[in-house]
C-alpha cells in the first residue's frame, strides 16, 4: 500500500463510516467526504489533495480497512493481512496483489499496485489496454466505461443515486455501479453469507459462442477477456458448435440443462433431490424477478450459470489467477464423509474418486 494512501486512510477513516452505508446511496453530512476548497483556518483540510469531485480522497479512502462491520462501508483493500472466506467480501481483496510478487493474486489497479511485471496492460485473453487498469472509466470495471476522464469523472452522480431498482440503465442504478450490468446486491457485500444470504448474479443461458446478452456479470468480465468468453481461442480456432468437447471452461451455460450428467448435481453430490445455492460457487439466473435464490435447479427457471465469477475473485485472492481456491491442490477426496468442494461443487462425480 503506497504511503500517500496510508496517510489518507488515517485522516479520513472516520468520516466514512456514514449512515446507511450498507446500501450504495451514501448518506450523512456532505463535509464527510467533501471540502469545498480544500482551505480551513489557512491551512489544507487535506494536504496531499485537492481530489476530483471535491472529495477528501481517491477511492480508496473509503474502501481500505478491516470488514470487521457488516453494515459498513465495503473494503476492496487491506491495511493488514485480511483473514480469506473471514474478513473479505465477495470480490476479495487486492490487498494479496499489492504486496510483493503478488501480480497472479488479482487485478493490477492503478491506485494499488504498479503494472503487472508478465502482462503489462494486456489482459489475459484480451487486447492491450490504453494504460493501467483503474478503478472505473474506459481502463476499468466500474462506472461507464466510455469515459476516459478518470474514475471520478466515469461514476459521477452514483453515489447518490436511487438504487432502488437496479436495471443497469444508469451507472448508479446497475449492480456495484458496474453500468449496464443487472443483478441483486447483497446489503453486506456477503460478509456473512448462506444459501439464502448471498448476491444474486445475472446470467444468459446462452445456446451459442456469442455475447447475447450484455447485462450479465460474464459479458462485463468479457469486455477484457474476450477470448475467455466467446470468439476465437488463442490458436484462432473458432468453437462454433459451443459445446462439448470445449476449447475453453464455459460460461454463460446453464446446468439445469445437463439432464443425465454430473452437473445437475450442483452442491448435491449424493444426489437427494436439493440443490442448496453456494455462494463459495456462485452461478447466475436468467430470472432476477424471483429474488435470492437459495435452492436452485428446481426445474422452473434457468438459474443455475456458469459464471466467471463462479471460479474467481473480482478484486483479488491469496491463490493464483484470483481463483476462489488453490487450484494446484485440487484433487478428488479419498473419503465420502469430506464435502465437495471448488470444482467439485460442479464437477460432483469427478469426486470421491
Amino acid at each position: 500500500m503506497k504511503t500517500q494512501e496510508r496517510v489518507l486512510v488515517a485522516i479520513v477513516a472516520a468520516a466514512c463510516m456514514l449512515p446507511g452505508a450498507a446500501l450504495a446511496r451514501v448518506s450523512g453530512q456532505c463535509s464527510n467526504c467533501h471540502t469545498m476548497h480544500n482551505s480551513q483556518n489557512g491551512s489544507a483540510v487535506v494536504a496531499t489533495g485537492p481530489y476530483e469531485a471535491l472529495t477528501k480522497g481517491d477511492c480508496l479512502i473509503c474502501h481500505t480497512g478491516a470488514n470487521l462491520d457488516a453494515g459498513g462501508i465495503p473494503k476492496v483493500q487491506g491495511s493488514t493481512a485480511p483473514a480469506y472466506g473471514t474478513d473479505t467480501l465477495a470480490g476479495g481483496s487486492f490487498w494479496w496483489v499489492s504486496q510483493a510478487n503478488g501480480d497472479t493474486k488479482g487485478h493490477n489497479v492503478d491506485l494499488v499496485t504498479g503494472t503487472d511485471s508478465n502482462l503489462g496492460n494486456t489482459p489475459p485473453g484480451g487486447t492491450a489496454l490504453s494504460a493501467q487498469l483503474t478503478c472505473a472509466g474506459s481502463n476499468g470495471c466500474h462506472g461507464d466505461s466510455t469515459v476516459t476522464t478518470g474514475n471520478f469523472a466515469a461514476i459521477s452522480g452514483a453515489h447518490h443515486s436511487d438504487d432502488t431498482t437496479l436495471d443497469g440503465t444508469t451507472t448508479g442504478t446497475s449492480y456495484r455501479f458496474l453500468k449496464g450490468i443487472k443483478g441483486i446486491e447483497d446489503s453486506d457485500w456477503e460478509y456473512s453469507r448462506s444459501a439464502s444470504d448471498h448476491n444474486q448474479y445475472y446470467g444468459d443461458a446462452r445456446t451459442a459462442d456469442t455475447v447475447t446478452d450484455a447485462a450479465t456479470i460474464s459479458a462485463l468480465c468479457a469486455r477484457c477477456h474476450t477470448k475467455f468468453h466467446n470468439g476465437a481461442d488463442s490458436d484462432g480456432i473458432d468453437n462454433a458448435t459451443f459445446g462439448s468437447p470445449w476449447i475453453r471452461h464455459p460460461t454463460d451455460i446453464d446446468l439445469t440443462q445437463a439432464t443425465g450428467s454430473e452437473y445437475q448435481y450442483y452442491n448435491d453430490p449424493t444426489n437427494t433431490g436439493t440443490n442448496n445455492y453456494n455462494p463459495d460457487v456462485p452461478v447466475g439466473t436468467e430470472n432476477l424477478a424471483d429474488g435470492v435464490q437459495a435452492v436452485v435447479m428446481d426445474g422452473t427457471d434457468k438459474d443455475a450459470i456458469v459464471l466467471c465469477v463462479s471460479c474467481h475473485r473480482a478484486h483479488g485472492s491469496p491463490n493464483d489467477d484470483l481463483l476462489r481456491w488453490d487450484y494446484s491442490t485440487i484433487q478428488a477426496h479419498s473419503s465420502a464423509t469430506d464435502v465437495n468442494s471448488g470444482c467439485f461443487v460442479c464437477h460432483t462425480t469427478k469426486d470421491k474418486q
